[in-house]
């Protein structure tokens, strides 16, 4: 991929990398520097690209890209966009066990909650066959009552 001949030079002939082009993407040429919210993404690169914990494999440049673009965007094509589509950014171990634990508790609530709309269905069920059974029995009453004030106006 070649940006245009003035862009070989800058990369010494070779084929910019995914960082390259993030901060030649970024660059503001009317203020002549990266707002600070790209300086920061910048600043996370550099700082992955140069640190490697001990057990860790050495990470494409194109992966510590992806990785800093994953956890500052929501949805981010700039790698797609470039042509590195096959970076995909890496979710650590800790935040895959960080969103168990919020799917976690958001699955405790959600159970809460139908327990508690549960009980409430059950409960007004229980008053529905409540009122009808106090209705029946208001029912019989009054044509009892009824019964006797007609055999009180017949003549037997």
């Amino acid at each position: 991929m070649h940006i245009c001949c003035s862009q070989d030079d800058k990369y010494n002939d070779e084929e910019p990398n995914a960082f390259d082009l993030f901060k030649e993407f970024h660059y503001s040429k009317k203020k002549k520097c990266y707002t600070p919210v790209v300086q920061e993404a910048i600043t996370q690169m550099e700082n992955k690209l140069s640190t490697t914990t001990e057990g860790e494999e050495l990470k494409s440049v194109a992966q510590v890209v992806a990785d800093v673009l994953a956890e500052n965007t929501k949805k981010n094509r700039f790698l797609q966009n470039v042509g590195f589509n096959n970076a995909q950014p890496r979710f650590s171990e800790q935040s895959t066990e960080t969103k168990l634990e919020a799917e976690k508790r958001a699955n405790a609530e959600l159970r809460a909650q139908v327990a508690d709309l549960s009980n409430k269905v059950q409960e007004s069920e229980q008053a529905r066959i409540k009122d009808r059974e106090e209705m029946k029995r208001s029912q019989s009453e009054m044509e009892a009552k009824l019964n006797l004030l007609l055999s009180q106006i017949r003549p037997s």
